[in-house]
C-alpha cells in the first residue's frame, strides 16, 4: 500500500484521499459507481469508516480515527433538516384534529 508524504493512501484513488484528509464526507445525493466502488473497496480493506444512511441522517464515510466528527456531522444535519420541515409545515400547537369518534 503507497502512502502519500502527508500519511494518506493514494491507493483507491483521490477521491479516499480526499476523505481522509477531511476527517469526514456526508454523501447526501447520488455518487457515481465508480466512485462508490472505490470507497467501498476503501471501507472493506480497513482504510475509511462507513455510516451508512439512517432516516434523515445522510451516509458518511470518514477516517477511521474520525467516527466521532462524522457521528455529529450526520446528527446536525438530520436536525437541520427536521427544522427546516417544520418551518414549512408551520409547527402550529392550535391546530384543532377531529377525534377518532367523531
Amino acid at each position: 500500500m503507497a502512502v502519500s508524504p502527508n500519511g494518506y493512501t493514494e491507493d483507491f484513488g483521490p477521491n479516499v484521499s480526499n476523505i481522509l484528509s477531511q476527517g469526514a464526507r456526508l454523501i447526501r445525493g447520488k455518487v457515481p459507481a465508480a466512485v462508490r466502488g472505490q470507497l467501498r473497496a476503501a471501507v472493506k480493506a480497513g482504510v475509511l469508516g462507513h455510516l451508512p444512511k439512517d432516516g434523515l441522517k445522510p451516509e458518511a464515510f470518514y477516517h477511521p480515527n474520525n467516527r466521532n466528527t462524522a457521528v455529529w456531522m450526520r446528527d446536525a444535519e438530520a436536525a437541520y433538516a427536521v427544522s427546516n420541515i417544520a418551518k414549512c409545515v408551520g409547527a402550529n400547537t392550535d391546530l384543532q384534529f377531529p377525534s377518532a369518534a367523531a
